[in-house]
């Protein structure tokens, strides 16, 4: 967004509070859940009355920026002025590169803002197909998985790290959890 896009979208969000009534301390749950669903939709009317509109396709990659951009303009323009020269291969080369370490920072990223929910679909990519591998995985201890097993195991011990608790304890029932929480179970 702009500077004039943000300043614009500053006025139009200061516009809508106006028609509507401050929360207190004894507005009920119902208001609650009216006011949240409202900053919501007024979130999304002020977004789309000002933010530039993004369309994500297939064709959409995440790693696409304007340094590849003007990498594959340089490419297209040295194969354009000497087909078969040594800076038209050079140049291509280095767009391959800035490609392939755009991809690896991507995927990095991607597992180390893994949820719980994603793992099996890293796992299902890092499962050798055919024609398709993945390098081995490094996790914070330094130590490295290799086979699709091992990286299997070190993705379901990120996500899923082991209760070393010894004490179990019953969940207390509804509405009441609050009181299992002691300053020992904490520690």
């Amino acid at each position: 967004m702009t500077e004039k896009d943000t300043e614009a979208a500053e006025k139009l969000w200061m516009e809508f509070p106006k028609e509507r009534a401050q929360l207190d301390a004894k507005c009920t749950e119902d208001e609650v859940e009216q006011e949240a669903a409202w900053c919501q939709e007024a979130m999304s009317s002020v977004l789309d009355a000002t933010a530039k509109k993004i369309r994500i396709s297939a064709m959409s990659k995440r790693w696409w920026n304007a340094n590849i951009k003007e990498r594959r303009r340089m490419v297209r323009r040295e194969r354009r002025r000497r087909w078969n020269s040594e800076e038209a291969a050079r140049a291509k080369a280095e767009l391959q590169k800035s490609i392939r370490r755009l991809k690896r920072k991507m995927w990095r990223d991607y597992l180390q803002n893994l949820r719980a929910a994603e793992l099996w679909r890293a796992a299902r990519y890092a499962n050798p197909r055919a024609g398709m591998t993945m390098e081995a995985l490094t996790d914070t201890e330094g130590k490295q998985a290799n086979t699709s097993l091992e990286k299997e195991e070190m993705l379901s011990r990120k996500t899923f790290p082991p209760n070393y608790s010894d004490q179990y304890s019953e969940l207390a029932p509804a509405g009441r959890a609050h009181t299992c929480v002691t300053e020992p179970a904490v520690k």
